[in-house]
C-alpha cells in the first residue's frame, strides 16, 4: 500500500497556504550494534514451561529462550503491555538499516526464533495431546510506533523435526536424516492502532492469541517457536519515508500443559507502561538548574498502571523507593492496600499515586548526581504467597544536559520544503554557559537525509523563537554503527551564553526531511516548535524533538545513556523456576556472591557464588537475583518462582 497517499491524507491539516510546507513524521531507523547473527542454536534445549514476558534487562529477548536476532526488547514501543516492556518486531536489522530486501511489495523484516524446546518428554513422563498443552502470547500492532497496514502482517510457525530416508552417495546405502518441518498457526494482517484498540475490551491495548497443540507431529524433542513480520516500503518520491516503520509489539509468550482456553491464568500482578521520572518537565536536566527552584520542577503526582492476570481479583499495595547514588538519602513512599480486579475482565488498572511531600533533595554541593528509583507491588490478601508480584527499577539523572526524551526515538521528524526551521524550548534558572548540543538522528534507506543543516540558537520572543544568538553552519546527520540509539555531539565554536528561556533546533537546507529522532511515548509538543514560513506554530504532532542541550563548559554528555542500564548479559533458566534456577552469562572466576532480595529490597538469601542455585525454601513471588563480582560491580535480574 502507498503510504504516502495515507500521510498526506492525514497531514493535510498542516499546510500552508501555498499547499506545499508541512511537517513530517516518519518510523525510526535506529542502530543496534551486534556480532554476526547465530542462525540456529539447537544446543540449547529447554523443557516446559517456556514463558517470557521480555522483562529481563537487556536490548534483546532473552538468549537463554530465543536464537540471536534483530528483535529489540523494550519499554518504548509498546503502549500499555501486559507487563513491563515487550518484544518489537519492524523492518531492520539489528544494524539499525532497512533491510535490503526491502520492497514495495511484502517481504520479510524480523524474526524471532526460539530455542530448542523439548515436547517429548517432562519429568521422564511422555508428553501427549492428552496433556492439554496450549501456547499463548499477546500482540499489538504499532504501540508508540509505525502502525502496519493491510498489505503487512504478523505470522506465527511452529517447526520440528521430522525423519526422511534418503541415499546416501558417499555410504552407497539409505540413511536416516533428521529435518525440520514449518506448519503455519496463526497470523494476522494489519491494521492502526486505534482501530486495533477501538476492537478490543474496555482498558484493554493488546490482544490474547491462545493456541491447542493436539497435532502428534509436535510432540518430539524438538520443538520450535518462529515470529516473525511481513513489511512493505512505500513508493514516494520522499525518500525520507523508506525507513523505519510496520511495528508489531508481542508480549507474555507461554507455552505449557495442563491449560484450558476458557480458564487460562497466570498467577501475576504486574507493572505495565513505563516509570515515571517526578520531574514535571523534563526526563532529565542539570542539577544546579534543578536545586534554584526544586518545586516548581517536581511532579509528585502521577499515575501507575497494573495488571492482574489471575484468575482472582487481589487486594495489592505499591512501594516506591528512591535513593541517591551518591549519598545515604532515600525515600519510601507506600500506599494503602488496593483492589485490582483480573486483567481478563477489566484490562489495565489505573492507579492515581500522590507523593505529596516528595522531593529530590536540593542542598548538595555536587554539579551532577542520579537516583535510583524502584517500585513495587505486592498481593497482601490471603493469596500474597501464592500470587508473584513485580518491580521496575529505573535511574534518574541529573547531569549536564537537557533532555524531554526518554533516548528511544519511535519516530523520526523533519520538514518539507527547504528553509524551514523547528525548534525545542529550554528554561534555565541562571545565567549559563551553552557549549553544544547532542542531536539523535534517523538513518533513513540508503542514507537519504545526509544533508547539510544548520543548528541555531534563539532567544524567547513572547513563548516562541526569536532573535538568533548563534548558528553553526553546514552540519550533517552523524551515525555509528557501534552505538545503539547513540547520540552525536555538535561542539559550538564560540562560548553561547543563554539567560532564562532560549530555543535550539534546525535550519533544513534542503527540500527533504532531516528525520531527527522524535520520542513520541511522551507528549512534549506544547514545548516543540516549527516555522514552514508563515511564522511559530507549535507542532501537531504529540512527542518530543531528541534535542539536548549541553550546558557548562565541558562539551560532551556527562551520565548514564539511558539504554546502557538495559545491557546486561545475566539470564537466569528456567524463569519461572520452582526448584533450581541455573544462570548464565556471568563470568564465572569474577562472580563473589549471589543476593535474592524480595520485593521490599530485603535480603532474603545469600549465597557463594554458583551457577545453579537450590531455591526449594523460597515462597512463590517475584524476587530480585543479584550476582555481585569481586570489583564490586553487579547485576541484577528478575526471577520469577512458581511451584
Amino acid at each position: 500500500m502507498n503510504k504516502k497517499i495515507v500521510f498526506i491524507i492525514l497531514l493535510a491539516v498542516f499546510f500552508i497556504a501555498d499547499g506545499n510546507a508541512q511537517e513530517y513524521l516518519t518510523g525510526f531507523d535506529g542502530g543496534i550494534p551486534e556480532e554476526n547473527q547465530a542462525l540456529s542454536r539447537d544446543e540449547v534445549v529447554v523443557t516446559l514451561p517456556f514463558f517470557d514476558d521480555f522483562t529481563k534487562p537487556g536490548l534483546y529477548p532473552d538468549e537463554s529462550k530465543w536464537q540471536r536476532g534483530n528483535v529489540f526488547a523494550n519499554s518504548s514501543f509498546p503502549k500499555m503491555p501486559v507487563n513491563y516492556r515487550s518484544a518489537t518486531l519492524d523492518v531492520i536489522d539489528r544494524y539499525g538499516k532497512v533491510y535490503s530486501r526491502g520492497s514495495s511489495n511484502p517481504f520479510i523484516g524480523d524474526t524471532l526464533l526460539s530455542v530448542r524446546i523439548r515436547l517429548d518428554s517432562l519429568d521422564n513422563q511422555a508428553l501427549t495431546p492428552a496433556d492439554s498443552l496450549y501456547f499463548s502470547f499477546y500482540y499489538q500492532p504499532g504501540g508508540f510506533g509505525d502502525s502496519p497496514e493491510r498489505d503487512d502482517s504478523l505470522v506465527l510457525r511452529f517447526g520440528y523435526g521430522y525423519d526422511e530416508t534418503v541415499f546416501d552417495t558417499v555410504l552407497q546405502d539409505s540413511v536416516t536424516l533428521r529435518k525440520r518441518a514449518w506448519r503455519q498457526m496463526w497470523a494476522t494482517e494489519g491494521q492502526s492502532f486505534e482501530s486495533f484498540v477501538d476492537s478490543l475490551g474496555t482498558n484493554e491495548y493488546f490482544k490474547k492469541v491462545m493456541i491447542p497443540i493436539t497435532d502428534e507431529c509436535f510432540f518430539q524433542e524438538d520443538f520450535y517457536i518462529l515470529f516473525f513480520n511481513y513489511g512493505t516500503l512505500p513508493t514516494t518520491m520522499y525518500p525520507n519515508d523508506r525507513s523505519n516503520m510496520d511495528q508489531w509489539n508481542i508480549d507474555f509468550v507461554y507455552l505449557d500443559k495442563n491449560r484450558s482456553i476458557v480458564h487460562d491464568i497466570f498467577p501475576m500482578v504486574s507493572f505495565t507502561n513505563t516509570s515515571p521520572t517526578f520531574l514535571k518537565r523534563y526526563r532529565s536536566m542539570p542539577y544546579k538548574h534543578y536545586k534554584d527552584n526544586p518545586i516548581n520542577e517536581i511532579d509528585n503526582i502521577f499515575n501507575m498502571y497494573l495488571t492482574n492476570m489471575d484468575a482472582l481479583t487481589h487486594e495489592v499495595r505499591y512501594y516506591c523507593e528512591v535513593e541517591d547514588n551518591n549519598s545515604d538519602w532515600s525515600y519510601m513512599y507506600t500506599s494503602d492496600p488496593f483492589v485490582i480486579n483480573q486483567y481478563q475482565n477489566d484490562g489495565v488498572m489505573k492507579d492515581s499515586v500522590v507523593m505529596g511531600d516528595f522531593i529530590y533533595p536540593y542542598n548538595m554541593s555536587v554539579d551532577t548526581t542520579s537516583f535510583t528509583i524502584r517500585h513495587y507491588v505486592e498481593v497482601v490478601d490471603e493469596h500474597g504467597n501464592e500470587v508473584a508480584g513485580d518491580s521496575i527499577i529505573v535511574k534518574q539523572g541529573f547531569y549536564n544536559y537537557f533532555a524531554y526524551d526518554d533516548g528511544t526515538p519511535e519516530m523520526g521528524y523533519g520538514l518539507v520544503p527547504a528553509d524551514t526551521y523547528f525548534a525545542a524550548q529550554f528554561k534555565v534558572t541562571q545565567l549559563d554557559t551553552l557549549s553544544g548540543v547532542q542531536m539523535l538522528f534517523n538513518r533513513t534507506f540508503n542514507n537519504a537525509n545526509f544533508n547539510f543543516f544548520d543548528i541555531v540558537v534563539w532567544r524567547d520572543n513572547n513563548g516562541k523563537p526569536g532573535q538568533v544568538i548563534y548558528t553553526l553552519e553546514n552540519q550533517r546527520p552523524k551515525w555509528d554503527d557501534n552505538t545503539f540509539y547513540g547520540f552525536s555531539n555538535y561542539l559550538f565554536t564560540e562560548v553561547v551564553k543563554v539567560n532564562t528561556t532560549f530555543y535550539v533546533g534546525i535550519r533544513q537546507q534542503y527540500n527533504k526531511s532531516i528525520n531527527i529522532g522524535f520520542d513520541s511515548s511522551k507528549d512534549n509538543h506544547q514545548y516543540c516548535f516549527y516555522d514552514a514560513g508563515d511564522g511559530w506554530k507549535n507542532t501537531a504532532f504529540p512527542g518530543s524533538f531528541m534535542i539536548r542541550p549541553v550546558m557548562g563548559t565541558n562539551p560532551y554528555f556527562i551520565g548514564i545513556e539511558e539504554n546502557q542500564e538495559n545491557a546486561g548479559k545475566m539470564a537466569l533458566y528456567p524463569n519461572p523456576a520452582s526448584n533450581v534456577v541455573r544462570i548464565e552469562g556471568v563470568d564465572n572466576e569474577m562472580a563473589n556472591e549471589i543476593v535474592i532480595y524480595d520485593l521490599a529490597g530485603r535480603a532474603v538469601k545469600k549465597y557463594q557464588y554458583c551457577n545453579e542455585l537450590n531455591i526449594n525454601d523460597l515462597q512463590n513471588g517475584v524476587y530480585l537475583l543479584r550476582v555481585i563480582m569481586n570489583d564490586g560491580s553487579f547485576e541484577t535480574s528478575k526471577l520469577l518462582i512458581s511451584k
